[in-house]
């Protein structure tokens, strides 16, 4: 999972079809995934894979939760249903997009200039030297 967000946050979708997004996982509204920003819905959410497309092809939509809404969790999902409100599907397949080159394209090349220039610290490096693996592995890794 830390590699696919790795990857993910370099890039954004273009919502088409909805069919290929996970509607909680996925960043596709906003930066980060509606399960970090309604927390307290995606924990009572029981279809935790849907996409958007089964999500959206419902009015209202399609979420169903393990508990009732009330309170806080109550107006949460009102406002995720206000955000939803301005998203339409098309018949097309959805896209996504790498913010790194210019061609919206991925290349490993730029992929490679985003980590290493990233300000993300790197704390596997000390165990990376004292495992018994090759010398040229370990250099490499």
């Amino acid at each position: 999972m830390h590699a696919k967000n790795s990857f993910f946050r370099f890039g954004s979708f273009l919502i088409k079809d909805g069919s290929e997004i996970k509607f909680w996982e996925d960043s596709w509204l906003g930066n980060i995934p509606l399960m970090e920003q309604y927390p307290a819905l995606y924990n009572i959410a029981r279809n935790k894979s849907d996409t958007i497309a089964e999500v959206l092809n419902a009015s209202p939509p399609n979420v169903a939760f393990r508990r009732d809404l009330i309170g806080a969790r109550l107006a949460s999902w009102h406002a995720l249903q206000v955000r939803l409100a301005d998203i339409q599907l098309t018949d097309e397949h959805d896209e996504f997009r790498w913010n790194l080159t210019e061609n919206d394209k991925f290349s490993v090349e730029s992929m490679y200039k985003a980590l290493v220039h990233s300000k993300v610290p790197v704390n596997e490096n000390k165990r990376i030297w004292k495992t018994k693996i090759p010398l040229k592995i370990k250099i490499f890794a």
